[in-house]
């Protein structure tokens, strides 16, 4: 990302403004922020929905594995990003929770061998293989939303971008989601970026946190807890959430999960 601006339609001032980072394989990425500065919109941009289905007016550019995002469709940006919303809801769209992992396999036009095979692993994977049949009505909060992760864990995107999973979820299924994402995690192979106001559960997994101020400006950019327990007056002062309880991994050079087997 170098210098991106966007500006929505209505609005005065850009948000996020003039921001630039780059984000690489085996990073987990805590975006944090006031309200109004920008996180949401910033995800937006990293597969193409901005521009391509929500207007706005952008300067600077967003690059994903070489491909400029306002130049490649949202279906070509679905393979390199894949995208889950705070509202499970919102994305699922079939009738069986495999049908639900498979649609947009399909939609590639993929091999049906390949299909099967990659449905099947990332249910496995997230803990639904054995509720394959179901309807994803039938799921909780927690588990639609770990079928979104699937979803997208099934597309084989090497970034995975989560806007507030859990901001709709009672506290068993955060902690189902976070066991799902504690998975893909471990992997190490894919960028994760993450927007979430849990930090107590984000601090976990994330090892790089990056900060919009309230005008949208990137304030800090660092390792998680460096940023977040080096910065926590300010980051209260700008409005980005209270600061986690101690943790007893708090301190280690690297996050509990990656001296944890995987699950």
């Amino acid at each position: 990302m170098r210098d991106l601006s966007l500006t929505h339609a209505g609005s005065e001032r850009p948000s996020p403004r003039r921001v630039s980072f780059d984000i690489h394989p085996g990073e987990v990425v805590l975006v944090l922020g006031p309200s109004g500065s920008g996180k949401s919109t910033l995800t937006l941009a990293l597969n193409g929905l901005i521009p391509h289905a929500v207007p706005a007016e952008i300067s600077g550019t967003v690059e994903v594995a070489g491909t400029d995002t306002s130049a490649a469709s949202v279906a070509e940006l679905s393979t390199h990003v894949a995208m889950v919303f705070q509202d499970p809801d919102a994305q699922l769209v079939t009738g069986t929770v495999f049908d639900e992992v498979a649609f947009a396999l399909e939609n590639l036009l993929l091999p049906v061998d390949e299909v099967l095979a990659r449905t099947e692993d990332a249910l496995r994977r997230i803990g639904l293989w054995e509720r394959r049949d179901d309807n994803p009505d039938r799921l909780s909060g927690g588990g639609r939303q770990r079928l979104a992760i699937a979803c997208a864990l099934a597309m084989g995107s090497p970034v995975i971008v989560l806007d507030e999973p859990t901001a709709n979820l009672d506290p068993r299924g955060i902690d189902d989601v976070y066991a799902a994402l504690g998975d893909l995690v471990a992997s190490g192979d894919r960028a994760i970026v993450l927007v979430e106001h849990n930090l107590d559960a984000a601090m976990a997994f994330a090892t790089r946190t990056i900060v919009l101020g309230p005008e949208g400006r990137l304030a800090f950019d660092g390792p998680v807890a460096d940023v977040i327990r080096g910065h926590t007056d300010e980051l209260l002062e700008m409005g980005s959430g209270s600061p986690p309880r101690p943790s007893p991994h708090e301190g280690c050079a690297t996050p509990a999960w990656r001296s944890s087997p995987s699950r």
